[in-house]
């Protein structure tokens, strides 16, 4: 019976190992860019009349920072409607709350309470020949999911919609870097979650059949004798 047991708890370790690598592998190996997101849910700015300096949370659990290259708080604005140039003579303001920032590179950090699949925004920025634009995606770990960076010059990246997006709710937080830049429409997307067993709950189930079947075998050799 030993042996059995044994055998049985040996074949849910080897199917667990199995499943393991199966949901890996059926994981996205990146997520993939998006210019439009039809089910995302808009995430509102809080309002501000002036520039901010300290993390604001809005929308549904969402944090918003700024910081420079090195990692310190910078000024920026974020929920501004008032008017904000950029150097192509585009003009922000009056109506849609956006953040921006100014003369200088910087990034911006939007992390969530809970991961999202999808996350999207409106983006402008300066062009010029030596800037480059950037976008990241992080899990809850800190581990990278993606990342995109290309020429702000470059006539195949148009100002305008982008994000990223997964089949499952990985992206914990979402990283903009560049050089005087600005972006409003942020929106994300939860997607529903999977019915499918996680891979230590098909061990149970294994072990449970590997047990089951052992009793089976037992008693037909009992009814046998």
């Amino acid at each position: 019976m030993k042996a059995k047991t044994s055998a049985a708890a040996a074949l849910a370790a080897c199917l667990l190992g199995m499943t393991s690598s199966l949901v890996v592998a059926i994981q996205p190996a990146a997520a993939a860019v998006i210019t439009s997101l039809p089910n995302g849910v808009k995430q509102e700015f809080t309002l501000h009349p002036r520039s901010v300096r300290d993390p604001v949370a809005f929308g549904d659990g969402v944090t918003y920072r700024a910081t420079t290259l090195t990692g310190l708080q910078t000024n920026s604005y974020f929920g501004y409607t008032g008017g904000f140039s950029f150097p192509d003579g585009s003009n922000w303001g009056g109506g849609e709350p956006f953040a921006a920032i100014g003369l200088t590179s910087a990034i911006m950090s939007f992390t969530f309470d809970k991961p999202v699949s999808a996350v999207l925004a409106d983006f402008i920025w300066a062009r010029g020949p030596d800037s480059v634009f950037k976008f990241r995606a992080y899990n809850a770990s800190g581990a990278l999911l993606e990342n995109i960076s290309f020429a702000t010059n470059d006539p195949a990246h148009p100002k305008g919609f982008y994000g990223f997006e997964r089949a499952t709710n990985q992206i914990a937080r979402f990283e903009v870097e560049g050089y005087y830049f600005g972006l409003r429409n942020f929106s994300t997307f939860v997607a529903p979650e999977s019915a499918v067993p996680e891979p230590a709950t098909w061990a149970m189930m294994i072990m449970g059949f590997g047990t089951a079947g052992a009793m089976i075998r037992r008693r037909k050799a009992a009814l046998a004798i």
